[in-house]
């Protein structure tokens, strides 16, 4: 009987690693021993642990892989088989041409190349692609005149489906995807993702770099080594196992050997460490180009469960974006922070992979408490954002980045009130949503200690009395007069100048013949009931045109 191989909770990206690395044998039925910070295996279950590790990296992140993207059109060509062409229109030929340059694209590319000469076939997957044209209908013809070359393309299009969903094709073609769009975020330069690598079966390049050392390591006799590994301590033999390989963490210790003490590195780890640490895009969930992990150290169970809610919120979305990892992430604290109402809570780490780069956030007590109580608000908001120059921005991601900065948000409804004056057309959000980000931004000022808890609803009262004074004006039929009066509005409260604020406000109320409301009193005791009566009263001035975002903002 084997003896058992014991690894132990380190820094977050290690976590990462383990979480990984438990992943990866569970879903191939492997057991591996949980206990309160670390975990034990035996070494049988490192048989084969390149297929397993692949295996797993395919089934998780299908849904991301240009693979996917292939295999998916498979359903519409056999309904068309089945039902035949006679209601095959104008909008399934845009689909199926869209579908064509993406499969002519993705099966020229470098990496499926590479991937075709893994497979034994006599298909020519390249060929067949070639034999694809995307298909036009002259405006004289109808679409009936081209259903013959729609028949063509479909059974070309079937027989490179077949070829990529072929098990035995799908291991190389989905894993090289799976390198690519995934593996190269967490590490990169060596095994398969070395450019001089000799190796082009991508499963024996790992074997080889990370899963035959460890083995080696396990069983050799290592009581004459003089060296220690940075990590866990355990003998190593030399130097040579370095952090460079990893993101963001490591460095090249031969071009870099400033960033050590006296330029002598004793930064490196021993091959179970190592191969721990290639597992990290296992355990760090991987939307696209961004990551996100939740260091929720208190022991192996809680850092398991935790970041595996997050795998299964993104997996279990019907359509994946780039956003999916923020709500992913807010619903994973949200049932961390149920789960744990019975006691005490304690401070959380947050990890974002974004832009190639890592975003770290420690989120508090009562950042916690807030991100619980503003949950829906927060949710009424993943729909809604605005576009600037060639960006699309989401208001649900930008606010919970401040947040999670301790930023209060008064910044992003100015910018929101003045896109939504100067730039209507470009904004996917309403009155309704700046309500929101308001409400959440008075709870953030509360929850942190920067202003007192208000039992009366103050963003309510400031935006009613906006609306109605709207109203007043459109009776008067000076409507657009009250473009210009936001402007000086939104000018008094971001300069914090009170006087030019009441000064526009009285001489609004004066012209409306109406009395000022009481609740502007309550703005001028402090800066912050200031803002957040000013901006709630211009968002309810300002008209109205409800022209994006989710249609339950209320």
């Amino acid at each position: 009987m084997s003896e058992k191989i014991k690894v132990e909770m380190n820094d977050w990206l290690f976590n990462a690693g383990i979480i990984g690395f438990v992943n990866i044998l569970e879903h191939s039925g492997d057991k591996v021993e949980k206990y309160d910070n670390y975990i034990e295996f035996k070494e049988e279950v490192l048989d084969d642990f390149e297929e397993k590790y692949f295996k797993y990296l395919i089934d998780t992140y299908e849904k991301q892989l240009s693979w996917n993207k292939i295999v998916s059109y498979r359903p519409i060509i056999e309904h068309f088989k089945e039902e035949g062409l006679d209601q095959f229109n104008k909008d399934n030929l845009e689909r199926l041409n869209s579908y064509i340059k993406d499969v002519k694209y993705y099966t020229k590319s470098a990496s499926y190349k590479a991937a075709y000469n893994l497979i034994e076939s006599n298909k020519n997957v390249i060929e067949l692609s070639k034999s694809l044209k995307t298909i036009k209908v002259r405006k004289k013809d109808t679409i009936e005149s081209v259903l013959e070359k729609v028949n063509y393309s479909h059974q070309i299009l079937e027989e490179i489906i077949d070829y990529m969903d072929n098990p035995s094709h799908k291991k190389y073609l989905a894993g090289k995807n799976v390198i690519y769009t995934i593996v190269k975020n967490s590490w990169n330069g060596i095994s398969f993702l070395n450019p001089q690598t000799k190796e082009k079966n991508i499963y024996i390049d790992f074997k080889e770099y990370f899963v035959k050392p460890t083995t080696e390591y396990i069983e050799i006799d290592k009581s004459k080594y003089k060296y220690n590994c940075f990590n866990c301590d355990n003998q190593i033999k030399d130097l040579k196992n370095h952090y460079g390989f990893l993101n963001n963490i490591g460095f090249d210790v031969d071009k870099k050997a400033s960033h050590v003490w006296k330029f002598n590195n004793d930064a490196a780890m021993c091959p179970i460490c190592k191969l721990i640490y290639s597992c990290t895009p296992a355990g760090i969930m991987y939307v696209y180009n961004r990551g996100i992990f939740i260091n929720d150290n208190i022991n192996i169970a809680s850092l398991i469960n935790t970041n595996n809610k997050i795998k299964y919120e993104i997996n279990n979305e019907e359509k994946i974006s780039s956003g999916s990892t923020y709500k992913a992430l807010m619903n994973s604290l949200a049932q961390k922070y149920n789960n744990k109402i019975k006691y005490e809570i304690s401070d959380i780490q947050v990890i974002r992979y974004e832009d190639e780069n890592y975003r770290f956030n420690i989120l508090s007590k009562q950042m916690l408490n807030i991100l619980n109580n503003t949950s829906e608000d927060l949710s009424k908001l993943i729909n809604s954002g605005y576009k600037e120059i060639n960006t699309y921005f989401n208001i649900y991601e930008l606010v919970i980045d401040r947040l999670f900065n301790n930023q209060n948000l008064f910044t992003l409804v100015h910018k929101l009130l003045i896109f939504k004056l100067s730039s209507p057309n470009n904004c996917r959000f309403n009155n309704l949503h700046i309500k929101r980000v308001l409400n959440i931004n008075k709870k953030f000022m509360e929850g942190m200690g920067f202003m007192n808890v208000k039992e009366k609803d103050i963003i309510k009262s400031a935006s009613g009395s906006g609306y109605y004074l709207r109203e007043k004006y459109r009776q008067k039929g000076a409507v657009d007069k009250l473009s210009g009066i936001s402007y000086r509005l939104l000018n008094a409260i971001k300069t914090n100048n009170k006087d030019m604020f009441m000064d526009t406000l009285l001489n609004c109320y004066l012209y409306a013949q109406k009395s000022v409301p009481k609740i502007f009193l309550d703005a001028l005791k402090d800066e912050e009931n200031f803002k957040n009566i000013g901006y709630a009263f211009v968002t309810g001035l300002i008209e109205g045109k409800e022209n994006g975002g989710d249609n339950n903002a209320k």
